[in-house]
């Protein structure tokens, strides 16, 4: 069972992880890396606002894959909180980001762009609702 701790531990690494590729200017060389990177520490990120928001058990895990569709997140979030469209929104371009970045060929640095963007945004959003730092 993952607690709403290890949760932000986790996304936690993965942002590290990724601000340690833009430093290092390997966004484009590590795009597969970025964009699982960036799904998980969303997905985490989420987790832990739900956590948070006591709208999930403590045994429930978040994946990825929920956000596959809007059909399907709506399926599995049927929890009503502020800005869920537009939450629900965001997870589902990570998941497209996910998909394009991880598998294929390379992709143009404006999608790895995009990727870290929509990572932000996201975090911005969830910690707005909250009133504190994930």
């Amino acid at each position: 069972m993952t607690s709403t701790e290890e949760h932000i531990k986790a996304a936690h690494e993965f942002i590290e992880d990724i601000n340690e590729k833009i430093r290092a200017n390997l966004l484009v060389k590590r795009q597969k890396i970025i964009g699982f990177s960036a799904s998980e520490a969303s997905t985490n990120l989420f987790a832990a606002f739900l956590h948070k928001k006591e709208l999930i058990t403590p045994g429930f895990n978040v994946n990825h894959k929920f956000f596959a569709s809007l059909k399907r997140a709506n399926d599995v979030f049927k929890e009503s909180f502020d800005k869920k469209e537009l939450i629900v929104d965001l997870l589902i371009k990570q998941e497209t980001f996910r998909e394009r970045l991880c598998y294929g060929k390379q992709k143009d640095e404006t999608l790895i762009n995009g990727a870290v963007k929509n990572l932000f945004e996201l975090k911005k959003i969830l910690e707005e609702l909250l009133g504190e730092e994930l």
